[in-house]
């Protein structure tokens, strides 16, 4: 080989450069552990079928997730049925979630809505937490709407719309079917309201003949479907796009209905008789009735597809099992020493609000480990709402909390 040749030889090799491609899989996946779990699964494991293959092995995310909570099981209760997308989208959740709630309060910006002069106990968040609406023991409803996450409540981009005498007592419960919102309370009727960007306008009542206040209210949007119980002990079924008088009418509790929950399949309801009943819509027929303790009764539910989450009165959770025939597989301690008012479960944390002031937020795990505990300005919180990370809690007055831009 001539002098020229070999000089083009050695330059060639100068030239030659690694890529991600080239590395070994073990310090591929070293380099990734340094990446946010978002980023590995929406960008870069989208690169090429290399990347793709490599990235879709669960075990790398189970052991994302165990260095997160190295010593708890996850999830509390596995999925019915194989999900591809179960452990990146769960390792996803769980690392944006535990490192905000973490890093509160410099990981969120927070507003308070100061409308009524009683207490608020119906708090529906809607539009990815963009917006939501709040009724009131005074009888109002109050909508807003915040189309900036780094709102100033002094800036035009913040609506708030209230409307005074919206019912004749008591604002209990609300639940939304597409533009269509429905509150219950104590006057023993069910309204509907549209809900437009400008604020809600009345549509329909639905006034049932049976004595008793309405507590609670839920919905199946994709059946157009609604029910609602109170202190009749009877749960009654709304199918919104015929009339206003109800198609059903059940009574599964012997004291009164506290909350619902409602899927295509089951409607869920709590009672102050200690139990949860299951209603199954298919066979149209109680299921059957669940006693969560002997020394408490339930007050909120959270149902999730492959989980039931129950809060009671004494600040415990209970876990059902809806691929057990809704069975009571665990129950836990929270640390609330009064009411859990609230509960919501997602991939990544488990919320639970209560009358004592304050809010846990723990990891949804076997067992669920405290990640922060937040405390109310105003005291007791009556009502709460979780939705694409915002979080908004009542009392006399709403606080709602949303992550930072980044």
């Amino acid at each position: 080989m001539d002098d020229k040749n070999e000089s083009n030889v050695f330059d060639n090799k100068e030239d030659a450069q690694l890529s991600l491609l080239d590395l070994p899989i073990e310090i591929f996946l070293h380099i990734c552990s340094f990446l946010e779990a978002s980023t590995v699964v929406h960008s870069l494991s989208l690169v090429c079928k290399q990347f793709h293959l490599i990235l879709k092995d669960d075990s790398l995310w189970k052991s994302r997730i165990k260095q997160i909570w190295p010593d708890v099981n996850y999830p509390i209760l596995h999925p019915a049925t194989s999900d591809n997308l179960f452990w990146k989208l769960s390792c996803v959740a769980i690392e944006k979630e535990t490192a905000q709630w973490r890093n509160y309060p410099a990981s969120v910006n927070s507003y308070t809505i100061n409308d009524s002069y009683s207490t608020i106990d119906a708090l529906l968040l809607i539009e990815n937490g963009a917006a939501g609406i709040a009724g009131a023991r005074d009888r109002s409803l109050f909508y807003w709407r915040n189309d900036d996450s780094n709102v100033d409540l002094l800036k035009k981009d913040f609506l708030e719309v209230s409307i005074e005498s919206a019912h004749n007592g008591w604002i209990w419960d609300l639940t939304k079917i597409d533009d269509t919102l429905y509150s219950c309370g104590w006057d023993q009727t069910v309204k509907s309201w549209a809900l437009l960007t400008t604020g809600l306008f009345r549509k329909q009542i639905y006034e049932l003949t049976t004595a008793g206040a309405l507590l609670c209210i839920s919905s199946c949007p994709e059946q157009s479907l609604f029910a609602t119980g109170g202190y009749n002990r009877s749960i009654f079924m709304f199918d919104s796009r015929m009339g206003t008088k109800p198609f059903k009418q059940y009574r599964p509790h012997t004291a009164a209905v506290i909350k619902l929950a409602m899927n295509s399949q089951y409607i869920l309801s709590a009672s102050e008789d200690k139990t949860v009943s299951i209603w199954d819509q298919r066979a149209k027929r109680v299921l059957k009735s669940i006693t969560i303790s002997n020394e408490a009764f339930p007050m909120c539910i959270s149902m999730q597809q492959n989980c039931v989450c129950v809060g009671d009165n004494v600040g415990n959770v209970h876990i059902l099992n809806p691929r057990k025939n809704f069975e009571l597989v665990k129950s836990y301690p929270t640390g609330h020493t009064n009411t859990i008012t609230g509960i919501h479960m997602t991939r990544g944390c488990l919320i639970t609000s209560s009358t004592d002031g304050t809010v846990r937020i723990s990891s949804a795990t076997d067992p669920p480990k405290i990640i922060t505990t937040l405390i109310s300005g105003f005291g007791e919180i009556a009502g709460m709402d979780y939705l694409n990370g915002v979080l908004a809690i009542s009392g006399p007055e709403i606080t709602v909390i949303h992550p930072k831009l980044k």
